[in-house]
Parts: C-alpha cells; structure tokens; sequence
C-alpha cells in the first residue's frame, strides 16, 4: 500500500492557517546505509523527529507527527471524534490494526483541516497567483538547448476517487526526480518543478536562456517577467538589472515590490565579517534554502560578485545572481536583524547576494575541535588530506581564471551540506594580470595578517602565490594539534618561517616536505597549485598503502 503523503497535507494545512512551516535535520552513517533524520518546526515549535532510510520518508514521518499533534490538541471537536487515544482504546488488537487506525484518523483529520479554510475559493484563487509554469520553462529551455524530453508516467495508486499520480521527466536519457500530485498536470509540474532545480546544479547550465515563465497552465495573466539577460552595471551608476537563476528579472523601481520581500522568506541571521552579513532565506518559489548576502554597494562588492559569477567548482561556495535594493524597508521587513547592524544611510544601495547554503561550521572550528581532544586523533591525518587536497583544487581551479584569492584561512573555509569543503568570502579577490589597473588594487596588508604571505604585508607587485604561503599553514593546522593560545604562538612564528616542530616531521615527514616547500620566503620557490594537487595524490596514495598494510597486519 502506498504512503500517504503527509508533507503535502501539512503544507497545506500552513498554508490556510498562514502557520509558518520549516523542515531541519541531518544524516548519519555510511553511504550504502544511511539514516536521514527530519523535524518539523511549526510556529517557531519544533515537534518530534521523524526517521528514514531516505530524506523524503523520514521528512513523511515527521510531518504525520505533526499531525497527529494538531489531532490531539488543535481541534477539540475533531478530537472528540478522531482523537488517537479513543482510537487506541476502540482498537485494542494487533500493532498493525492500531497503525491503521492511526493513518485512518490522520488521514479524516487533515480532510477536516481543508473543510476549516473560511474562503477555499479565495485561497485557491491567491494560490494560482503564486504558482510558476515549470512545465512551460523547461520545455522553453529544452527547445533551446536541443534537449530532447518527455515525461514518463511511473506509477499511480489510491482509490478512483482520490488517485495519486507519479511522473519524472526525461532530458537526453538522464532521469530527473519523481514528481507526485493529486492530477497527472500537478505530477507532471512538480517533475517539472525538481528538473528545472537539478538543471541549474549542472556544470553546462546554461543561464543566459530566455525562458517564459507564466503563473499556471490554466492560462493566468503573467506573473514574472522572465527573460535572463547580461547584468548591466555602469561605472558610478546605481541601475542595475538583476538576473535571477530561477529565470526571473525584479525591477528595483520603489513602486513595485522588492525582489527580497516577493521571493524569500524572513529566515535567521547567521552571521557578519568586514564586508557585509549573511542570511539564512528561503526562496518560496523554488522552496529551497539559500545564503543571502548583504553589503553596502560598493566597487569592490561589485568585483566579488564579478568573480563569483566567473568560478563554478564543487570546491567553491556557489553563486546564483545578485540584485541591488534601497536600505530602508527591504533589510528591516524581510532581513529584521540587519537593522541594527548596520549604517542608518536611508539613501544607500545595498548588494544582495543570492550564493549556496552551507553549514555554519567552519574549518577554524573543525580544527577548534580536534585540538580539544584529549590525545592526537588517529583519522585526523586521513581527514586533513582529504581537506586540504579540496581547498587545493579550489586554489587551482581560481588560479586557472586569473584570479587570486588573498584571503585564505580557516574561517573562509567551509562545508557543504553534504560535507564537501567550500571555500568562501571573495571579498579581497583580485586579478592575477600585470596591468595596471590590477596592480592597482594590490595594496600591502590586504587580508589576514595571521596567515598573509610575506611579500603581501610589504608590496603590491606579487602574484597568485601569495596564495600557495596560507596553504601551507592551513594544512598544517590540520595536522598538528595546538592545544593552547601560548602553543600556538611559540610555534606559529617558526612555521612562518619554515620551522615546524622537530616532532611534527618525524611523524608527518611526507607532509612536512610538501609544507615547507608551500612557506618558502620567495613566492618564486613555492610550487604550483597543480603541483600541489599531484603530490597530495601522491601522500594519499601512500596513505592508503599504510592503512591496507595495518589492516592485514592486524586480520
């Protein structure tokens, strides 16, 4: 029998009691056996967790939870009728009979639910003037790429009078997610709605497509103006035209809406730097979460934004688009926390950045975290490696487009939702050219003193080595264990200068090369990141050897 979909219901019921609804949670385990854990947070109430052998059956779970929440609580007269605990004492028989009662009363509960909306026809109505024609976009988007797709029925269930529908749809043989709904046009959307998400992850997205957006295939009157064009940004000018990757243009006109205040959601603040803060939001058309980042316009925000929108590597934190907005009352309604961190010029345009949501774990704290352990963690060598061979292949991945970094350290380091390393905060980036408008953005002490190359605290004429020096740092932080403040300072010095602990080389002596060579004074003596990236490989590959050998040492 199939799973009744409790997430759609629960939507539903958020959506007629304009209740605020969030999904968290995590994963755990090895790849071939994962347990994914979902919560449901209503109102700001955080409501027991759900388990699965996949996000989507633990996110089920969590959201029947819920349900069975409001069942016993939220509708005394619903209660009366339906409540779980009449239905354990009427069902007093076997675990698989209760369940089914259960499922049953859920099931009449969120039938009643629908029956409580005061207005279904006006909710309908404001429904259908949010809704995107997906359908629409990606056949658009498919006729100009030379995309061959079609949508493939997987399978429908439930009773003749409430079927359910399954579609997925098919672009040049590779599948997409699967797609339900209550009618073969809402599965085919939804099919649509994922494929469309999933295409714009792929290394051949092609933004520059017009797409035609529409409100709904019922023939509405358009929603979204939605043609991608060239961003366009004069010298002095604050007009811009900001892009949208979902395949929408905002107009930043004061007389029409805000791009912030139409397509996200107010979400939390999780933090600032030197150059601007950053928002957790959630687009309400896409239904996925992004970081958002704020900065005051300035030149040097507008070359960030220029350089992410150049990079797209698995090692990068990636950039979607960007838009420019009035202080005033877009950052207190839709970002309230920004208010009070920032300037009271009422006439100054800010910077929003729409880039991938990452953890909110560093690698200052990973690092932060195996220095409290007790003794030196075994995996942690295997762990660094693996990290550090990441943030290199970032490194040569902005090197390879002319670009340096400046500012690399453990907090611009950070994790994908998925674990990879991203690197992050291009607020220092510049051109790796010989022109002078790129040696004139080189000016001594740009970055952190902590981690800086030598000839970056003292001139402007250096390279994309300055890179390679804060590397080499990193990596062995990565390695080494610097339990206090004190430690760190008697040792930190002589790494700068390519003294690292007598100890650290006896037990690293394969990573200790590799890192002296990344400190060396004179940039010209520090290898290539390519360079680096091929003895990295090498040290895993012996690594491993090391690993095999003790484990059949140890059989």
């Amino acid at each position: 029998m199939e799973t009744r979909n409790y997430v759609y219901e629960l939507y539903e019921y958020a959506q007629k009691t304009r209740s605020e609804l969030q999904y968290e949670g995590f994963e755990a385990g090895p790849d071939h056996d994962k347990t994914f854990t979902q919560w449901v947070i209503l109102n700001g109430k955080v409501h027991p967790y759900g388990k699965g052998k996949s996000k989507k059956e633990a996110k089920n779970n969590s959201a029947k939870h819920v349900l069975e929440s409001l069942l016993e609580n939220k509708h005394q007269d619903t209660v009366r009728l339906l409540s779980l605990s009449a239905a354990d004492e009427k069902y007093n028989c076997t675990s698989g009979q209760q369940k089914e009662a259960i499922n049953q009363n859920v099931s009449d509960i969120c039938d009643k639910i629908r029956r409580l909306s005061g207005n279904s026809q006006l909710y309908k109505d404001n429904q259908r003037q949010r809704e995107v024609n997906f359908i629409g976009i990606v056949d658009h988007y498919c006729q100009k790429t030379k995309r061959c797709h079609s949508y493939i029925e997987e399978r429908r269930c439930g009773p003749a009078h409430n079927p359910q529908f399954f579609y997925k749809l098919m672009i040049d043989k590779n599948d997409y997610p699967e797609g339900e709904g209550k009618t073969v046009k809402e599965a085919k959307q939804n099919a649509a709605r994922l494929a469309w998400s999933a295409l714009q992850e792929q290394s051949d997205w092609d933004s520059k497509v017009s797409v035609k957006s529409t409100m709904s295939e019922d023939g509405a009157s358009p929603m979204l103006s939605a043609r991608l064009t060239t961003q366009e940004t004069h010298e002095g000018s604050s007009q811009s035209t900001p892009v949208d990757s979902g395949g929408s243009i905002i107009s930043t006109d004061s007389s029409n809406p805000s791009k912030a205040q139409v397509y996200f959601d107010s979400m939390e603040y999780l933090g600032s730097g030197a150059f601007g803060h950053v928002y957790k939001a959630r687009h309400t058309l896409l239904e996925r979460y992004y970081a958002v980042k704020v900065v005051c316009r300035e030149e040097k925000s507008l070359r960030e934004v220029g350089t992410l929108s150049e990079l797209l590597h698995c090692n990068i934190v990636r950039y979607y688009t960007f838009w420019m907005e009035d202080s005033g009352q877009v950052i207190q309604s839709i970002f309230s926390s920004f208010s009070s961190r920032t300037s009271n010029n009422s006439s100054a345009k800010y910077l929003y950045i729409q880039m991938e949501l990452c953890d909110t774990k560093t690698l200052k704290e990973w690092i932060e975290e195996k220095n409290t352990q007790s003794l030196q963690d075994s995996k942690r060598r295997e762990e660094g490696l693996s990290i550090a061979q990441q943030i290199v292949s970032g490194v040569e991945y902005i090197h390879s487009k002319k670009h340096i970094h400046r500012d690399l350290k453990p907090e611009n380091i950070l994790f994908g939702l998925n674990g990879e390393v991203k690197i992050g905060d291009f607020g220092l980036v510049t051109r790796d050219d010989d022109d002078d408008d790129a040696l004139m953005e080189r000016t001594g002490q740009r970055g952190t003193t902590t981690y800086m190359a030598p000839e970056q605290k003292r001139e402007k004429n250096y390279d994309r080595k300055v890179d390679i020096f804060p590397l080499g740092l990193i990596y062995f932080e990565l390695l080494w264990k610097l339990s206090t403040v004190h430690e760190r300072g008697a040792v930190w010095d002589d790494a700068r200068s390519q003294k690292l602990p007598e100890e650290f080389s006896l037990t690293f002596p394969q990573e200790n090369q590799i890192i002296e060579s990344m400190l060396h004074e004179k940039p010209e003596d520090r290898p290539e990141a390519s360079k680096l990236k091929a003895e990295m490989e090498m040290c895993a590959q012996t690594l491993n050897k090391q690993n095999t050998h003790q484990e059949d040492e140890t059989v």
